[in-house]
């Protein structure tokens, strides 16, 4: 029996006034949301683009955009006892824009930053004992922040104090000020896979509008150590950032695809990104459905394809947040933190754990306090609140 042909829907004056999602996948796991709309109207995937386009009304960029994460996504199995290792390393020599970690100058915190790699792996130490009690596999670990702003010595002691080498091993890296070959070395040694690079903007006057004390030069400088050494990079960009417009967009996507990025991660334009911007006008929430769409477009004809997508509420505009990869280079670490699928046992100043029974289908989550002194100094109670929470009494010798 021949197929039946349903012509596909023009994209041409595209309405960016209006939101291309429907309704029901306006949530933060559009994707999860989908897989139970699939199962409850019985429909395939391979009629799913022109249901979603015809039957909900979705833009028909956007339906083959999630229908092909569901394509590409990480198939993660729901383990209870494989879960997440997190370490957020709070320290830059400047607070940038935007910095959705808590960050301080450590040559201004001389009074408190000889004490901070004690007390960050003494809480290592509290979630190894974790992992051992509970019987946990740790499949990821994860050093957000700029864990490079240490000093060699540090760098390498944090490392002997996690002694997970079967696990996968991602460094975010903070300002380029702070790699040099010694610390990559140390990173080498210790089996680290990829370093992430939240580069937001590759435009000089971007980076300096958002405080950021770098240029692209200085990436660059480092980029090449970085390959020199083996490891897989990733850049997380900004689409729409402080009025940057598509030609900027193309620019900065050529530059991270050219350098041979694994994963590039597009975010949509966040207000604290503009500190000019309150909210978003209609106006600006049309440009930056706009420019997403663009920056999808680009990505897609540059061989990349997303593998995961997951929605923020900065406003009504349901704006999406993509992880283009290329192929079988998918981050396993931002798949699961995407889906919430595994614990995580997060270490240091500002890091949130998350505890997951897929069994009793529950998630809670305890945040340590975003303050450098109060962690430094209550270190203690940090460790007794997160034994409690994970319902550790006693710690094993």
């Amino acid at each position: 029996m021949p197929k039946l042909y349903i012509p596909k829907a023009k994209p041409i004056n595209q309405d960016f006034s209006k939101c291309p999602w429907p309704e029901f996948l306006r949530c933060e796991n559009p994707v999860g949301q989908l897989k139970v709309f699939m199962k409850e109207k019985g429909i395939s995937q391979e009629k799913l683009v022109n249901y979603l386009n015809f039957e909900c009304g979705c833009e028909r960029s956007k339906a083959e955009l999630i229908v092909s994460v569901l394509e590409n996504e990480v198939k993660l199995v729901a383990n209870d006892q494989e879960v997440n290792l997190l370490i957020n390393i709070p320290f830059c020599f400047s607070r940038c824009v935007g910095c959705q970690n808590v960050m301080y100058d450590k040559d201004k915190e001389t009074d408190i930053y000889p004490y901070f790699c004690d007390a960050l792996v003494k809480e290592i130490e509290c979630a190894k004992q974790i992992v051992k009690n509970k019987f946990y596999m740790v499949k990821n670990i994860v050093f957000t922040g700029n864990l490079m702003a240490l000093e060699e010595n540090l760098i390498e002691q944090i490392f002997k104090s996690i002694n997970y080498s079967f696990g996968n091993i991602l460094v975010e890296m903070g300002a380029p000020k702070f790699v040099t070959a010694e610390k990559l070395a140390i990173l080498k040694k210790h089996n680290v896979s990829q370093i992430i690079i939240n580069q937001l903007s590759f435009n000089t006057l971007t980076l300096r509008k958002l405080c950021r004390k770098f240029e692209f030069k200085d990436l660059y400088e480092v980029y090449k150590l970085m390959i020199g050494f083996g490891f897989d990079v990733s850049f997380q960009l900004v689409v729409g950032i402080m009025d940057e417009k598509e030609l900027q967009i193309k620019r900065n996507l050529e530059i991270a695809s050219d350098l041979g990025a694994v994963n590039i991660d597009i975010y949509a334009q966040n207000c604290k990104y503009n500190p000019r911007i309150e909210k978003n006008s209609l106006e600006q929430t049309k440009e930056t459905r706009k420019l997403l769409a663009f920056a999808e477009k680009e990505l897609f004809s540059k061989g990349y394809v997303p593998y995961f997508l997951y929605c923020s509420d900065i406003d009504d505009g349901c704006f999406e947040n993509v992880g283009f990869t290329l192929k079988d280079k998918s981050n396993k670490f931002f798949a699961d933190k995407v889906n919430r699928i595994s614990t995580t046992i997060a270490c240091g100043p500002n890091a949130e754990s998350l505890l997951v029974k897929n069994i009793g289908k529950s998630k809670s989550s305890i945040k340590n306090t975003h303050s450098l002194s109060q962690y430094v100094f209550g270190i203690d109670e940090i460790i007794d609140k997160k034994l409690r929470f994970f319902d550790v009494t006693t710690l094993q010798k």
